[in-house]
């Protein structure tokens, strides 16, 4: 409760956490635990929920959808 609190008032500290493709990201917060997903194309930052985790799981429509970067590569884990 008091890291939420932290995060509110002095704004999060971004990790990635996994590289999706070429250009998604999987990006947390190492202070609340909060997790996002990152697209440079789009320009768009928006919660991870449980559809992201399904698309780029292994075996996930999106995850073997890019050739130039391996899919759920693991930057950082927990």
């Amino acid at each position: 409760m008091l890291e939420r609190l932290i995060c509110a008032v002095f704004g999060h500290r971004y990790v990635v956490e996994r590289v999706l493709n070429h250009g998604a990201r999987k990006v947390g917060c190492t202070r609340c635990g909060k997790h996002w997903a990152m697209h440079d194309g789009t320009r768009s930052f928006v919660p991870w929920d449980g559809e992201f985790e399904a698309m780029y799981a292994p075996g996930g429509i999106l995850a073997e959808a890019s050739g130039d970067a391996p899919p759920n590569a693991k930057v950082r884990t927990k």
